[in-house]
């Protein structure tokens, strides 16, 4: 199973995640990237955080970027 990796950033910084998780495919990974920006923005993971014009970018195990999800327009 391939791994991704869910890093924030705000074009200026980057909190980078160096675990990754094991997940299907790449619609699998952007599904949880969605569910992980919902949970950002409504405080339940990393609370007190402004995450206007932030956004989770899904990496996967070789550096390739799949794709990002803006974590204020959940």
């Amino acid at each position: 199973m391939p791994r991704y990796y869910f890093h924030l950033t705000d074009g200026k910084q980057v909190l980078n995640n160096h675990k990754g998780i094991d997940l299907p495919g790449n619609a699998a990974a952007r599904a949880d990237a969605a569910t992980f920006a919902r949970d950002l923005k409504h405080g339940a993971v990393m609370p007190g955080w402004n995450w206007t014009g932030w956004f989770v970018t899904i990496v996967d195990q070789h550096g390739h970027k799949i794709d990002e999800e803006p974590i204020a327009e959940v």
